[in-house]
């Protein structure tokens, strides 16, 4: 009798808990579909920019520009990755101090994005995928393809989601060692911010003080974030240890003081699972997501610099002879392609 009231009681208590996980899980869902009202600023195309497109191993076409000061030696390439719901010709907002230093920006669109080619069955968010990640290994393999870049130091700045790709996509490849993440953040951690910021607005208080712990929360949404993959057509990069086999690399945040979509915590953690490799976190006062530059230009442009300028070279670079730059004033429609 006592077994059977103990597995009634079991059963009982398993049965609520799966109600709660549908009921709350479908709120958790509706939660990761909905994207922060970004405020992207839209850029004009630039007449000194050279097109260029590549393809990637599954098909797709990506498009993006390259913009090079004209008469400057270069010191390097700088891949830029611009943030969700922009596109390549962003980068003159982030990258002219790094462009009146002499340095080479490639800056793309990811696919589903700007003029990249749209991906059937994938339909993006503000969450990194497999897919941008695939994108950039695309674009960096290109770089390094092309005979004019090819004794230059390579480093990568991302904006938003793009520098959280930029710092998913250098665990594992061999050819990104210098990143810059300007309100980057990780699945896991930007997530995790949103169960225990909006939890009280999806599960009644009266469930939290009964089980006095956030466990059920955080795992009703991870489950929500497994089950979104399959509608999304993705698989989300959303281990809460990415860093754990990332060796050798040199990594600098930005962060906004005033950023409520990724706050300052979030960089502050990335810092900790990096360690030796971020030595710089700048953390700018009175600023919101992605505007530390428009807020400090001078200072923005000199941080990069000074971060990039770390990056080793091969061989001393003597001359401009970067054929796709040298020509952009000429001809702003060239096209390279891979």
């Amino acid at each position: 009798m006592a077994i059977q009231i103990l597995v009634g009681t079991f059963l009982a208590i398993l049965s609520v808990d799966v109600v709660l996980r549908i009921v709350y899980g479908r709120k958790a869902l509706a939660m990761l579909d909905s994207m922060p009202p970004f405020n992207v600023v839209k850029v004009l195309p630039q007449k000194q920019a050279t097109l260029f497109e590549t393809v990637t191993d599954d098909g797709v076409t990506l498009r993006g520009s390259i913009y090079h000061s004209e008469g400057e030696v270069p010191q390097g390439v700088i891949i830029f990755c611009p943030e969700t719901l922009s596109n390549h010709w962003s980068a003159v907002r982030y990258c002219q101090g790094l462009m009146d230093a002499g340095y080479i920006i490639v800056s793309f669109d990811f696919r589903n994005q700007g003029e990249s080619d749209h991906y059937k069955r994938y339909e993006p968010l503000h969450w990194v995928s497999e897919f941008e990640v695939k994108d950039l290994h695309t674009i960096v393999n290109w770089v390094k393809d092309q005979e004019s870049f090819v004794d230059l130091p390579l480093g990568v700045l991302g904006v938003s989601r793009g520098g959280a790709t930029a710092l998913m996509a250098a665990r594992n490849h061999p050819d990104i060692d210098y990143v810059c993440a300007d309100s980057g953040y990780t699945n896991y951690l930007l997530v995790m911010h949103y169960v225990h910021r909006w939890v009280r607005l999806i599960v009644p208080e009266w469930i939290i003080q009964v089980r006095r712990t956030m466990w059920h929360a955080t795992s009703t949404v991870e489950i929500a974030f497994f089950i979104q993959q399959f509608r999304k057509g993705c698989r989300y990069l959303n281990s809460s240890e990415p860093f754990t086999k990332m060796k050798n690399k040199h990594v600098m945040l930005i962060a906004g003081k005033n950023d409520s979509y990724v706050p300052v915590t979030i960089a502050q953690r990335i810092q900790e699972m990096l360690g030796k490799q971020c030595e710089t976190l700048w953390i700018v006062p009175r600023v919101a997501h992605n505007g530390a530059r428009s807020k400090y230009p001078e200072e923005y442009d000199q941080m990069l610099v000074t971060f990039f300028s770390q990056m080793p070279t091969l061989d001393p670079v003597t001359q401009p002879a970067i054929s796709v730059a040298s020509t952009a004033s000429e001809n702003a429609e060239s096209l390279i392609s891979n």
